[in-house]
């Protein structure tokens, strides 16, 4: 076997495992089977908190929904930039994404990734 032959299996190597990677929805940005990404929101401000701010109920804290769409990834910002386009409360029979990075994702609804309150980008 040439060097030449063995060169281009080990490129053809690492581009299928960085596809592999890819649709594995391995990291932010991937898709989710939730209707909605939960984030705090200071009511106030309209300005993304951490959440541990509305799990402690600090304030004017309150969870914030953004609708997340199959055709179109949702921008989710980070703490303290401003927030809005969602809902103050979860729409019955929704689910929502909680665990959103906190500086701030693009998420797509549908294909890989967790459902429902379980799970989520790291923070």
């Amino acid at each position: 076997m040439s060097v030449r032959r063995r060169a281009s299996r080990v490129v053809s190597i690492g581009v299928l495992a960085a596809l592999a990677a890819s649709l594995t929805g391995c990291g932010e940005g991937s898709g989710v089977d939730s209707d909605y990404a939960k984030i705090c929101r200071d009511n106030s401000t309209q300005k993304r908190l951490p959440d541990d701010d509305c799990n402690n109920h600090g304030g004017h804290a309150g969870w914030y929904y953004l609708p997340l769409s199959g055709n179109r990834a949702t921008k989710v910002p980070a703490v303290g930039d401003a927030v809005s386009g969602g809902t103050a409360s979860l729409p019955s029979g929704k689910t929502a994404k909680s665990g959103i990075s906190s500086r701030g994702s693009s998420v797509t609804k549908g294909g890989f990734g967790g459902s429902g309150e379980h799970g989520g980008f790291g923070g």
